[in-house]
């Protein structure tokens, strides 16, 4: 991944003398058909239940490294951020462990913009040459680090010029030259002009999704398309992609993602990964024990509200909008009114977000978001709506959240809950699942949905994960297996099709496809496929079947 040929580099050393630009390394050496191998964890590690002598939580060790083993991860991004005590925890306990137990681990470290006040990457903060050296020197003792990357880094190029990384490669590759440099950025950052001026001074970068300019953690829809611009952009110059998915919530967003978003962007990654695109899919803070999240039940009545959301940096026009619209039966009666309870939490600027109630696309009632201190406390309205529903059988009632003018970067949300109608009906009034509501909006970077909240999201986002990876690992040990070639297309194609039916939620065909992959296997051990080898898939076969049953 890092060395070229003779002439490339020729190439690319004319170019620079008379244009000051790196040549982009060439597309055709991209292997698009040969899978990722990266299945990579980020941060979440489980620390200790009980302080050291220093007063420190300490990172579990023995603890984290199971979990990781559980999960069929193969590469953890280990973060040295929370504590002052993480870099020699890694040096002196976790790097020896994860080297027995066959985990290769990347150093994770922030930048400039997150080394504020007491919290930095300890000992070497900011500077970059340092972190370049000594990481580099543990990678000679520990050949387990395969190598090391630098957080939100298009937010601080300021810091990190061509100059600047030119130097951090230098340091690095005088002592390994094989250790690799992956910045962190994110989709809507990384452009043609970044890999001219810097794309000769790394060695693939993570991409972190969060739906482009709408950062969020609720829409997927994009995550393909995310992908493939990306994968086209970094094959010019011969760089793989690391594709970051959250699994943990992610800041100024109304609640962590939910284990349904996890199992689906993993599933887009993964299924990427097997054809080339992605060199590695990573969990992003993915719990590894099965806590409730108190701070996501926000609702004021059982356990699901109403929930508009524009996200932090999401630029919008006057007139943008989301709404959740019902048909209700108007009954015949003298009163008519809706009460409501409604909160926000978010930028407390005024003129801009505008809460509304509508009655036949008529606005009755309307509330800025300013108007409420953010505290998260619901407060309740009561609208009169005798001189909209009166006469009437039917009506459609609709929450909106509207643009009054645009915005750059006033992230907002609003929930809605506990409706009482007076005079006529309404079906979920409490939100309490996805039933009888019409969610519409006119811009994408405005969502509206009912949040649910989930006591048992991280054990169930954790068991995605954990199946989706172990699902993968089976079909890329089978590819990467020295088995004849014919045998070994039948294998693959037994594998692709169960992580299909993994996807798909067909677990019955899942079953059966594991089933005949594991007696072909049987058929064949000790004669095409070492004894060794087919007992390894055998393991894994046995683990998915479980799984598939129990579920």
């Amino acid at each position: 991944m890092k060395r070229l040929g003779f002439y490339f580099l020729l190439s690319s050393f004319v170019l620079s003398l008379f244009t000051g630009v790196s040549a982009p390394k060439s597309a055709d050496a991209a292997e698009t058909a040969k899978p990722g191998k990266i299945l990579g964890d980020y941060a979440g590690v489980v620390r200790e239940t009980t302080p050291r002598s220093d007063g420190i939580y300490h990172i579990d060790t023995p603890r984290s490294i199971e979990k990781m083993k559980e999960l069929h991860i193969n590469t953890y991004y280990y973060l040295i951020w929370d504590e002052n005590t993480d870099w020699d925890d890694l040096r002196n306990e976790f790097l020896p462990a994860a080297k027995k137990a066959g985990i290769d681990v990347v150093v994770y470290v922030v930048p400039p913009t997150e080394s504020t006040g007491e919290r930095k990457s300890y000992p070497y903060t900011t500077d970059y040459l340092a972190w370049s050296r000594e990481i580099a020197k543990l990678s000679i003792q520990y050949p387990n680090v395969i190598g090391w990357a630098i957080d939100d880094f298009n937010h601080n190029l300021n810091k990190f010029t061509p100059e600047y990384m030119d130097q951090m490669k230098k340091t690095s590759e005088a002592i390994n030259p094989d250790l690799f440099f992956s910045p962190l950025m994110y989709t809507d950052s990384l452009n043609e002009s970044f890999l001219q001026t810097r794309g000769a001074y790394i060695d693939g970068v993570i991409l972190a999704f969060r739906d482009g300019i709408y950062r969020n953690t609720q829409v997927y829809a994009s995550e393909q398309e995310q992908i493939d611009s990306a994968y086209s952009l970094l094959s010019k110059y011969n760089l793989p992609l690391y594709w970051m998915i959250y699994a943990s919530q992610l800041s100024k967003t109304p609640a962590n993602p939910s284990a349904d978003y996890v199992r689906k962007v993993t599933q887009i990654a993964l299924e990427n990964m097997k054809k080339g695109k992605i060199e590695g899919t990573i969990s992003y803070v993915l719990k590894k024990n099965f806590e409730p999240e108190p701070t996501d039940d926000k609702a004021y009545d059982d356990t699901g509200y109403l929930n508009f959301f524009i996200g932090s940096g999401v630029p919008s026009s006057a007139g943008n909008y989301a709404q959740a619209t019902q048909r209700v039966r108007v009954n015949k009666a003298d009163n008519y009114s809706l009460t409501f309870q409604t909160m926000n939490l978010g930028a407390d600027v005024s003129g801009y977000h505008k809460k509304q109630l509508l009655i036949d696309g008529k606005v009755v009632w309307e509330q800025d978001t300013a108007e409420i201190v953010p505290d998260l406390l619901w407060k309740p309205v009561t609208v009169d709506l005798k001189p909209y529903l009166a006469g009437k059988s039917w009506a459609d009632v609709s929450f909106r959240f509207y643009e009054n003018k645009g915005v750059n970067n006033f992230w907002t949300y609003a929930g809605f809950d506990a409706l009482q109608p007076v005079g006529f009906t309404v079906n979920n009034a409490n939100f309490a699942d996805n039933s009888s509501w019409n969610v519409s909006s006119n811009y994408s970077g405005i969502i509206g949905e009912i949040l649910q909240y989930d006591e048992q999201r991280r054990e169930r986002a954790y068991n995605h994960i954990k199946v989706s990876y172990a699902t993968y690992e089976l079909y890329s040990s089978i590819y990467t297996s020295n088995v004849e070639a014919a045998t070994k297309s039948s294998l693959l194609k037994k594998a692709a099709d169960i992580m299909t039916y993994h996807f798909e939620e067909q677990n019955d065909r899942a079953i059966q496809g594991l089933n005949s992959l594991q007696n072909q296997i049987a058929s064949l051990k000790g004669k095409e496929i070492s004894d060794d080898q087919a007992e390894t898939w055998d393991a894994l076969i046995k683990e998915l079947k479980e799984y598939y049953s129990a579920v």
